[in-house]
């Protein structure tokens, strides 16, 4: 978790804290009260929750995909040797530049020429007669793994648009509220209950945040892009080992 959350959530459990120990509010409506808010806050931010993890899970897919689309064309082009040199410049190239500007998503949403790139490198093996059978049973393959990298680029652009809208953002912040303050009509002065108070209050405020974790993608970690393009960049380095063990 980034220290910016720790930091939001410890300034919410001090503020929520001086908050209960400071105001005892009681009503004979408390318990309807409650049940109405947990009611309506589990309904929204738990079909919220299951519609962005649903989001989260298919960009994790795409992104897969498309890393080992990525990974194919490499290793295929050990087949026309004189090609691979180029694909492998070109692929390390794309993912170097997801390394250093720590953007998993970094040619979806910057000018890229790494998909035409690919494109003219194996645009120059032409379907002749002469061309061995490995070659001939692989052309097929190669396109439609190029195309389906183009599909993964918008697939992504598009999955990655699909936030919560801002009225859905207000709604929740409302029920949240309501709820939060809620748990402060419960009877009983007591620190046992108060602590209680606030544990209720800080996990309604924890839900808030892991959504707006999955929404923003942030779930991710910092160190997500790093993973991935060192993971292609190691299957793009096995050919230098090997040069240097010849």
């Amino acid at each position: 978790m980034k220290g910016k959350y720790i930091i939001l959530i410890f300034g919410f459990i001090v503020a929520y804290s001086f908050f209960v120990f400071s105001f005892n509010g009681e009503t004979e409506y408390a318990s309807d009260i409650i049940v109405a808010s947990v009611f309506f806050f589990a309904l929204f931010s738990g079909f919220f929750i299951t519609k962005q993890n649903e989001r989260y899970s298919k960009i994790l897919e795409v992104v897969a995909n498309r890393d080992a689309h990525f990974s194919f064309l490499y290793r295929v082009s050990n087949l026309v040797p004189y090609i691979q040199r180029d694909v492998r410049k070109i692929v390390k190239t794309h993912y170097e530049r997801i390394l250093e500007s720590g953007n998993w998503a970094y040619h979806e949403f910057n000018a890229s020429t790494t998909l035409t790139e690919l494109t003219g490198v194996f645009g120059k093996l032409e379907k002749e007669d002469g061309m061995e059978p490995r070659i001939s049973t692989t052309y097929e393959v190669i396109w439609d793994s190029l195309r389906q990298l183009q599909q993964a680029r918008k697939q992504i652009i598009f999955l990655f648009s699909q936030k919560l809208l801002i009225f859905q953002w207000i709604l929740l912040y409302v029920l949240a509220a309501i709820l939060i303050f809620s748990f402060d009509f419960m009877g009983g002065n007591t620190i046992i209950v108060d602590v209680m108070k606030i544990i209720f209050g800080t996990s309604v405020f924890l839900v808030l945040i892991l959504l707006k974790q999955i929404n923003d993608l942030s779930v991710f970690g910092m160190n997500f892009s790093r993973k991935l393009a060192e993971d292609v960049l190691r299957i793009l380095n096995e050919k230098d080992m090997e040069e240097k063990k010849g």
